[in-house]
Formats: structure tokens, C-alpha cells, sequence
């Protein structure tokens, strides 16, 4: 019977050693099974912190831009008003710098009157490109008077006058074409 026992008790142990490592190795899986489902939620927690963060940004940003527009619109913009009274406060100090005989001529040229003439002036028959017409006109008159003197005729002086004006109205014309021109492709 003691050969009985400790075969028995061999079997026994073999099978507690089988056993312990079935049981040891359900542990580990087991415990890998465990950590992979912590890393998995924890990932998880992760990704909806970052969205959290992320959506809370988003509205900090969102709040930041409403508040800016309503800056902007409790603003007051400029006036007509507030643009002349600085205009002529500039213009004041300025002329208080300047000599007596400078000061005087500013006064002039900038009273209203001669501004708004000057202005209309400038933007009408004025023009830069106008005026150039008309001068290239007028040096066309040295050839008319080459012209006269070789053939004998008698000028009267004013073609000059006479070839600005033309030389002008041919600048005008090509002037407001070529705006016109621009100003329809622009549209």
C-alpha cells in the first residue's frame, strides 16, 4: 500500500503541478486580458478628454469672435464731422509753424472755396494725362510754324492756343476711354 500512497501521492502532486500552472497561466491571462481592457479605457478616457478639450477651445475661440465683432460694432465709426474737426485742427498747427508770408498764402489756398474749385478742377479738365495732350499739341506747333516759315505763310499766334486745345481733347478722348475700358473689365 505505501507503494500505492506514493504513486498516488505522486499523481497528486503531478496533477496539483499541472493544475497550479493551468491556474497560473488563466492568471497571466487573466491579467493580460485585465490590462488590456485598462489600456483600452484608458485610451478611451483619453480620447474623450482631448475632445472635451477640444470642443472647449472651439467655444473659447467661437466667444472670442463674438466678442470681437461686438467690439466693433460698440465702436463709434467717424464722422463727416469728426474727420473735418481733425482735418482743421491739423491744418491750425501747422500754420502756427509756419513764416507770416507762408502763413498767409496757406490761409488762401486752403479756404473752402478755393479747395472744393481746385478739387473739381483737378478731377475734371485738370487731369495729369490732359494736360500732357495738350502740351504734346502745342509742341506739335513748332512744326506748324516750320511749315508756315518754309512756305511762306502768315500765322496768326494763336495756333498754339489752337493745337493745345485739340491736343487736350484728344487726351480727353483717349483718357476716358481707357477708363471707361478699365472700369468694364473691372465689372
Amino acid at each position: 500500500m505505501t507503494e500505492k500512497l506514493k504513486s498516488t501521492i505522486e499523481n497528486t502532486g503531478e496533477v496539483l503541478e499541472s493544475a497550479r500552472e493551468r491556474f497560473t497561466g488563466n492568471i497571466e491571462n487573466e491579467l493580460e486580458r485585465a490590462a488590456e481592457k485598462e489600456k483600452s479605457a484608458e485610451s478611451e478616457d483619453i480620447r474623450n478628454e482631448a475632445l472635451e478639450i477640444a470642443s472647449q477651445h472651439e467655444a473659447a475661440q467661437e466667444k472670442k469672435a463674438r466678442e470681437s465683432k461686438e467690439n466693433k460694432k460698440d465702436q463709434p465709426s467717424l464722422t463727416k464731422a469728426d474727420v473735418e474737426a481733425s482735418y482743421k485742427k491739423t491744418l491750425d498747427n501747422v500754420q502756427k509753424q509756419l513764416p507770416t508770408p507762408s502763413r498767409a498764402f496757406s490761409k488762401v489756398i486752403h479756404n473752402s472755396a478755393v479747395e472744393k474749385t481746385s478739387d473739381a478742377i483737378g478731377n475734371t479738365i485738370a487731369r495729369p494725362n490732359l494736360i500732357i495732350a495738350g502740351a504734346l499739341g502745342a509742341i506739335a506747333s513748332i512744326i506748324v510754324y516750320l511749315i508756315a516759315k518754309k512756305y511762306g505763310y502768315v500765322l496768326s499766334g494763336s495756333e498754339t492756343i489752337v493745337l493745345f486745345a485739340a491736343g487736350w481733347c484728344i487726351g480727353a478722348i483717349i483718357e476716358y476711354g481707357r477708363v471707361g475700358l478699365i472700369n468694364k473689365q473691372k465689372r
